[in-house]
């Protein structure tokens, strides 16, 4: 989501998102953004011919939202969507001394097909025997975290026990903000599962986006016929 002003030019959504937390109009933001996200997925994955998969965000005011379930299941249907490609990314912080309903929403839409990341893991300080019971299906990282394992000795220690905890309960691990081969490599060898940041492409709009997952594909096809 970026703002496009006719004098400020983009604004980042760390700039306008609170002030949309502030005056109520979160909710509406985030259902604009759910529907948009699901039907340019739509378009892609018909267009690549290729699984493609999509994050969108949750706040803890969503999850209590009546009918939230079945509003979901609406949008992937709507655009055709299986919903294990429409993955739903709730903060580490909305799990903090959550409520039955909150949780049993969540587990709702896992038992519907959709699958959930915990986001900014490791920045909520989780209890583990917490983290055992929660559902959730992917963790990533939080930012801070992944940023300074190049620098800092403490904090790469911290990200390779997180991956390890992740292991031991079968859960996959996203690193966010990875943007240099230096970090690449770390993760790596750390056993992260998957990694997303500048180091493969800065923020693009769906028209470049495409063209990327093209390129892709196709050296894909070249290295399957070179074998």
């Amino acid at each position: 989501m970026r703002w496009i002003h006719p004098e400020l030019g983009v604004v980042s959504p760390g700039t306008f998102i609170p002030l949309f937390e502030q005056n109520g109009l979160i909710l509406k933001l985030d259902r604009y953004i759910w529907n948009e996200a699901a039907a340019q997925l739509g378009a892609w994955q018909k267009e690549t011919g290729f699984p493609l998969s999509v994050s969108v965000n949750l706040s803890r005011i969503d999850l209590y939202e009546p009918g939230l379930c079945e509003e979901f299941s609406g949008i992937v249907r709507k655009y055709g969507l299986d919903p294990k490609h429409y993955y739903l990314e709730v903060t580490e912080s909305a799990y903090m001394d959550a409520p039955r309903q909150l949780l049993d929403t969540i587990q709702g839409l896992r038992d519907r097909g959709f699958r959930i990341e915990m986001d900014d893991f490791g920045a909520g300080y989780s209890s583990l025997h917490t983290l055992t019971n929660l559902p959730v299906d992917v963790l990533k990282l939080d930012m801070g975290f992944v940023r300074n394992i190049t620098t800092s000795q403490t904090d790469l220690r911290v990200v390779k026990l997180m991956i390890d905890l992740a292991g031991l309960m079968d859960l996959p691990t996203v690193a966010e903000g990875v943007e240099t081969k230096e970090q690449l490599d770390l993760l790596k060898e750390a056993g992260c599962s998957i990694v997303q940041g500048y180091y493969f492409s800065k923020p693009v709009p769906a028209e470049e986006f495409v063209l990327l997952i093209r390129k892709e594909l196709e050296e894909s096809a070249k290295e399957t016929v070179a074998k």
